[in-house]
């Protein structure tokens, strides 16, 4: 994968103007300051709130659109007697919605009940079916959560049913909103709410926040915000504004004692001492998000509701065990896809598509997920059915429209939707082929193969020295961390690494230290010869690594770079502009900084590689393993020394994909590399170095 660094931007003269003002008014360090102005802070005042969140800072509920009669609505049913169904959906976002709405009514003396459709039976969001079961049960109101802007068709039978439905959510509104008595989302043309991003329990949550002022605005209502924080935090939302509010104060009413048994019970079974949004987002959520995608979204909504930490941790429990049953299912899928994309070499396709029988709906988003950031490259997962159809799920890297490519082969799918940067479709497993032909042709129409290069955004540079306590404390007071808040990126560079090892099962983790700070970087494991080869550059998060009662600071290693001459592909650039170039463009190039022992290649080691080869056959020789049986020569070194031996007439050679194919040419007559041109023109331009 080919990455690209980039700084974040400060602003200029008035952005280090800004920082000296947040330094004196918020008591923070420059570097602390720059990281709030980067992340989108225009004064002191605003970096104020940001660092101090407060109760207050949550917006005015009925901004929302229709709040008002949502409110009224609900508030006369409950006078009435009536019953109300909430109707939600299947994931994190959607059972804690649910669950707060529930909650709540329960509390004020509304008899209400819920539906969630079973998302391996009936799939997302409101369905006629169950819209009747739920007339059946005596509902003369329906409150959909996470869900239902879309449900044209379906609030129409509704109120051909005589049941009113107050929709709530969050996603984006079609050309044609259903004719519901209320419509609260935040995303509507007409919104005048000052904040758009709120997930679908955040707006349950504006609801019951609605519904308590409007009764005299005395109740306690943390606990419905934890449960939004958590569901925030899992439906990837970003985490700025109002969402940062009540992440925020969430996180710190549950680092104090929850106050909703049910998640006391799961940070208890996931064995969790401070939470934090990093823990939500991978350890709490994925227990809650499991039960759904299995088909048991309901044992969440027990979980939330349960009045004891012993009512509730039997159900904890049991989420915990689905999540590593959803686990298992992932792993093996993801295990199979994996092998399927290096057996057909899918790597060099824009489009990574795979398909197995009977793999599991629920867990291929995920699977297509971990795909697409192991390679960068779009990728389709699809599971196929008994039935012969293909459920897909889809997930690109930024530039590459995966909705518009999919638009171009609409007429394959039986059904499809989504956005820029995932989606979901199903057809019939026969025209995977012509799914496939499809996708690659509108990749090459739009250029899109240009945006298989992953930018990276750091946020300064630093060094090992000044890694300490009080940088990792006011670190802390940027968090939570998430998507619209990144946790800061760090540019450590030119560092010298020792005790470099591999680690992990499959030897695919790296650790070194470097100036006394143990590095870790997942899925960095090949880089160890880079790494241990000289200077590297490095990017990285910084976290507290707590064992065995130590705390030590430990950097993340995001991604790293090696000498420039040590990178195959960078070097090969670079000889290739040497061999064509001239005059000005040539001493353009950046290599003459280096010194000629960096630049010319050693006799003996051009013989090492001169003997691997073969006469009579080509041999394909791994690039990286060719270099290590010459210790002591970087790339370019080894790509001048190929080059030179091909231009004299010893061997016969080209590099594709990181491998040398090549093989010895029949000579009678001595050749002489050092008159090779290549060599020549190195040795003119470095002043004549012999």
């Amino acid at each position: 994968m080919e990455t690209i660094w980039k700084a974040r931007d400060l602003g200029g003269e008035n952005g280090e103007t800004l920082v000296e003002e947040i330094v004196m008014d918020c008591g923070v360090s420059p570097l602390t300051a720059s990281i709030l102005i980067k992340r989108g802070c225009g004064s002191a005042e605003e970096a104020m709130a940001f660092l101090e969140p407060d109760w207050e800072d949550l917006q005015d509920p009925f901004l929302l659109p229709d709040m008002s009669t949502a409110v009224e609505r609900i508030l006369t049913a409950r006078e009435n007697g009536e019953i109300v169904c909430v109707y939600g959906d299947y994931d994190a976002d959607g059972t804690t919605a649910v669950s707060i709405l529930l909650g709540y009514f329960k509390e004020i003396g509304i008899h209400a009940f819920y539906r969630i459709p079973n998302r391996l039976e009936e799939g997302y969001g409101m369905n006629t079916t169950a819209l009747a079961e739920v007339k059946a049960a005596g509902a003369s109101l329906i409150i959909t959560v996470d869900n239902g802007i879309s449900a044209v068709e379906e609030v129409a039978f509704c109120n051909a049913q005589g049941m009113d439905v107050i929709v709530t959510d969050h996603h984006e509104c079609q050309a044609a909103l259903p004719e519901a008595l209320a419509i609260i989302d935040a995303k509507r043309p007409d919104s005048q709410y000052p904040f758009s991003e709120l997930c679908g329990a955040g707006i349950a949550f504006k609801l019951v926040q609605a519904l308590d002022r409007a009764q005299g605005g005395d109740g306690d209502l943390m606990g419905y915000l934890e449960c939004a924080a958590l569901a925030t935090v899992a439906d990837i939302v970003p985490l700025k504004d109002e969402n940062r509010v009540m992440v925020s104060l969430g996180i710190r009413a549950m680092n104090e004692g929850p106050l909703t048994p049910g998640i006391a019970a799961l940070i208890e079974v996931s064995e969790i001492e401070v939470v934090n949004a990093g823990n939500i987002g991978f350890v709490l959520a994925p227990k809650i998000n499991a039960a759904g995608r299995l088909g048991e979204a309901g044992r969440v909504v027990d979980l939330y509701l349960a009045e004891t930490i012993s009512e509730a941790m039997p159900i904890a429990c049991f989420l915990r065990d689905e999540n590593k049953k959803r686990q298992d299912i992932e792993q093996e899928i993801q295990i199979a896809a994996e092998k399927k994309v290096a057996a057909e070499g899918l790597y060099n396709h824009l489009f990574m598509v795979v398909a197995g029988e009977g793999w599991h709906s629920g867990v291929i988003g995920i699977v297509a997920s971990k795909i697409q950031e192991k390679w960068y490259h779009p990728v389709i997962v699809m599971g196929i059915g008994e039935d012969g159809v293909a459920k897909g799920s889809c997930r690109s890297v930024p530039g590459i429209d995966i909705f518009a490519a999919l638009s171009s082969c609409a007429s394959l799918f039986a059904s499809f939707g989504g956005h820029e940067q995932a989606a979901g479709f199903s057809l019939a497993a026969e025209r995977i082929p012509e799914l496939v032909k499809g996708l690659e042709d509108w990749g090459k129409s739009t250029g899109a193969r240009k945006h298989l290069k992953k930018t990276i955004y750091y946020d300064g540079e630093i060094t090992a020295d000044a890694v300490d306590e009080g940088l990792m404390e006011e670190l802390a007071l940027c968090e939570p961390y998430g998507i619209g808040n990144p946790g800061p990126v760090f540019k450590m560079g030119e560092v010298h690494a020792t005790d470099v090892r591999r680690m992990g099962k499959n030897q695919d983790h790296l650790s070194f230290t470097v100036d006394g700070l143990r590095c870790v970087g997942f899925g960095l494991g090949e880089c160890d010869t880079q790494v241990r080869s000289g200077a590297v550059s490095l990017l990285c998060k910084l976290k507290m690594n707590a064992f065995n009662g130590n705390e030590t600071i430990q950097p993340m290693v995001v991604d790293l770079k090696g000498d420039p001459l040590m990178d195959h592909q960078q070097a090969w650039e670079w000889v290739s502009a040497l061999k064509k170039e001239e005059g000005e463009n040539l001493l353009a190039l950046p290599i003459w900084h280096y010194p000629c022992n960096r630049l010319l290649p050693e006799r003996n080691a051009l013989i090492a590689v001169y003997k691997m080869m073969d006469f009579e056959k080509i041999r394909a020789l791994p690039f990286d393993d060719v270099r290590s049986y010459c210790p002591g020569m970087n790339s370019f070194q080894l790509l001048v020394g190929l080059n030179a031996l091909n231009e004299v007439g010893l061997i016969e050679f080209k590099l594709k994909r990181g491998v040398i194919y090549g093989k010895k040419c029949k000579t009678n007559e001595k050749k002489d590399i050092q008159k090779a041109p290549l060599v020549l023109k190195l040795k003119k331009y470095l002043g004549g170095a012999d």
